[in-house]
């Protein structure tokens, strides 16, 4: 699915060019909140190139932290994405390209070096004037070449720098009059250096070939501080996106959504168990814990017995029918193996919150007046009563109550749903056994 990667692109190449390169949903340029958004939706990485800053608020730092801290690869080159690399390149954002490597190095500082000015949605976000990294590239190039000499270079560098970004045009600043200028201008269809896009296509097969070798989840060092200031920001965020879906949205899941939400009790249940699992992870990263690669395959290995997916092709099979494939089960063990952490660290305390929270369940009043029946109808039987056996019961319970099969791990499923062991779930098989029959 291509909405597994995530790239920003606009001026510096085209999205037609790009998906030459790497299948990927390819979106327009990241403003405050877009990457956010993006890794929301777990994507394996997110390729930063192209960003806005003048007319909205640029993408935030802290956005880019918090997709690597969820497990998220994020790559930057070129442009905006060259600038965040720089900066975040310690926590563990993958800076790509020359221009990358001159804003990591301190060779270049200024932020309009990588700024264009360029056009919208329906023209592909043509670049309309010139990126001052583009022209001095260019320049050393021609000078190499022995168009122009150095000095030459070095006053068109000042005069186009000196220049508004939005109005930066290499040829406008050519004089005509100038006898280089005119060996200049007549070299530079064939000899312009186009830095940025070279640098773009560089992060798309960097990403490319990382995903090759097994791109595993990325696993910080640090811990998010999750602030007051930062969850409003993000939940902000989240509400100014909630409704606008986007041209490059991966609408095979947004439909499949759309069905969930028309159930609200589906709805509900879904919705618990996400918030369940973002606060076991929120716990998880305030206590310091990363959940180790064992723990992951022992949580995923424990899901497997209990679903009795234990052959590979079953495995594959159930992936394929819910639209994951293999390079999904890291990220699948490291959700499980959270959640396991969370049970066993906070076990009391659910076991405490469970009575209540059955007592304030609309289904209480019936629950606890099926139980006393059941209680009644127990004490009036025979105790030399017939009973079937052990495996009859359990085939019974799940065949016949629940329409599946037995699961593989009898005992990996008590556990999971709430049995201490497989003999007390049995010895509540056969008292309801007993009272239905």
């Amino acid at each position: 699915m291509t909405s597994r990667l995530v790239v920003f692109l606009g001026p510096t190449l085209s999205h037609d060019d790009a998906r030459d390169v790497l299948d990927a949903e390819y979106r327009p340029p990241a403003a405050h909140g877009d990457v956010l958004r993006a890794a929301l939706r777990r994507p394996r990485a997110i390729g930063l190139v192209d960003g806005v800053f003048e007319r909205v608020p640029a993408v935030w730092h802290k956005e880019i932290l918090f997709a690597l801290s969820e497990g998220v690869h994020v790559y930057g080159a070129a442009s905006m994405g060259a600038l965040r690399a720089a900066e975040l390149d310690a926590f563990g954002m993958r800076g790509v390209g020359t221009v990358y490597r001159a804003y990591a190095d301190g060779v270049l500082e200024d932020d309009d070096e990588v700024a264009v000015a360029h056009a919208g949605t329906e023209h592909g976000f043509r670049a309309l004037s010139d990126a001052m990294v583009d022209v001095r590239a260019t320049l050393a190039a021609a000078v190499g070449a022995g168009v122009i000499h150095e000095g030459t270079a070095d006053g068109l560098v000042a005069r186009i720098k000196s220049t508004f970004y939005a109005e930066r045009a290499l040829v406008a600043a050519l004089d005509r009059a100038d006898e280089e200028h005119e060996l200049l201008r007549a070299w530079l269809p064939g000899g312009r250096v186009e830095r940025k896009r070279e640098d773009a296509l560089e992060l798309l097969r960097a990403i490319r070939r990382d995903l090759d070798d097994g791109l595993e989840p990325f696993r910080p060092t640090w811990t998010l501080q999750r602030t007051r200031y930062w969850e409003e920001a993000r939940r902000s965020v989240e509400v100014a996106g909630s409704d606008e879906p986007g041209p490059t949205a991966d609408a095979a899941l947004d439909a499949v959504l759309d069905e969930v939400r028309l159930d609200p009790d589906a709805y509900k249940r879904l919705a618990d168990r996400s918030l369940l699992t973002a606060l076991a992870r929120n716990a998880a990263a305030s206590f310091g814990v990363d959940v180790s690669s064992w723990a992951r395959e022992a949580a995923l290995e424990e899901e497997r017995r209990a679903r009795g997916l234990l052959e590979p092709e079953d495995l594959d099979t159930w992936l394929d029918e819910n639209d994951l494939d293999r390079t999904d089960l890291p990220e699948i063990g490291r959700r499980l193996a959270v959640l396991r952490w969370a049970r066993d660290a906070h076990r009391d305390a659910v076991a405490g919150e469970m009575t209540l929270a059955v007592r304030a369940d609309d289904t209480y009043a019936g629950l606890a007046g099926r139980a006393e029946r059941k209680r009644e109808l127990l004490a009036s039987l025979p105790s030399d009563r017939a009973t079937p056996g052990d495996e009859e019961l359990v085939g019974w319970y799940f065949r016949e109550r629940l329409g599946q099969k037995v699961p593989v791990a009898l005992d990996a499923w008590a556990t999971t749903n709430g049995w201490r062991h497989v003999a007390e779930l049995v010895r509540a098989l056969r008292r309801e056994w007993w009272f239905v029959s």
